[in-house]
């Protein structure tokens, strides 16, 4: 059976609306609160790190989900827009949050609304399979932004191929390539998880301790850690001003 993305993300979204509809769909909803914990924590220093404040600040969020960074962004301040490509996500979100903006869209086609300062893809990108509409995608997002404005997007940024069939990989010189083409600079390649978010082979029974994944994942950043070709990334890019 081919891929078609709303059909699958609608149906994943209405059979478990909550962190393991959009992350982890096998493991416990402790294990995919700790690694969107720790994705919060990295993005936090990323914007610290850009000097981007995000109160009064118009950021998109695309593939809204579940809404954990609805609640991440409109907690501090922002005015912000979630799209997602699943009705159910806008629908639900909409009813949570009445003071911010929700619109069904899939953003190879393009992005309603804008400009925006902050732009945040986070787990969304790999799941465009088709390489002409990921293009177009990419395209879209940055001319969505402000001059000066922060795309953020979360990729492994490796060349790994089709791992399944709602999953293409691709490497960041492809991202650079098409951001750099759409007026856009590289200035921030973080790792968002080294131990959580990734098969762990014969060591898998530590997924039943997320709390301890979640400590060791926060360490072992702090040290280096994550610039493998298997772990997940956040890639922070500026539009030029």
């Amino acid at each position: 059976m081919s891929y078609r993305p709303q059909e699958f993300w609608e149906q994943r979204l209405s059979e478990q609306f909550d962190l393991r509809g959009t992350g982890e769909t096998t493991l416990s909803l402790a294990y995919n609160k700790a690694c969107y914990a720790l994705r919060a924590d990295v993005l936090t220093r990323a914007l610290h790190t850009a000097a981007a404040t995000v109160r009064g600040k118009r950021v998109l969020d695309v593939g809204c989900g579940t809404g954990f960074w609805t609640e991440f962004y409109a907690s501090r301040g922002a005015h912000y827009t979630g799209l997602d490509i699943a009705q159910v996500s806008v629908d639900q979100l909409a009813t949570r949050y009445p003071d911010q903006r929700f619109a069904r869209a899939d953003v190879s086609d393009g992005v309603p609304g804008g400009p925006f300062d902050i732009v945040n893809v986070f787990d969304v990108l790999y799941h465009v399979t088709d390489e002409a509409r990921w293009q177009a995608a990419l395209r879209h997002l940055a001319a969505a932004l402000v001059p000066g404005g922060l795309l953020l997007v979360t990729d492994v940024f490796s060349d790994r191929g089709t791992l399944a069939e709602h999953n293409v990989m691709r490497p960041l010189s492809r991202y650079l390539e098409v951001l750099g083409e759409a007026g856009l600079v590289q200035e921030q390649l973080r790792p968002t998880h080294v131990l959580l978010n990734r098969h762990l082979g014969p060591w898998r029974f530590l997924n039943r301790f997320p709390g301890f994944l979640l400590a060791a994942d926060r360490t072992l950043l702090a040290l280096g850690a994550g610039h493998d070709d298997a772990a997940n990334k956040l890639l922070v890019l500026r539009r030029k001003g």
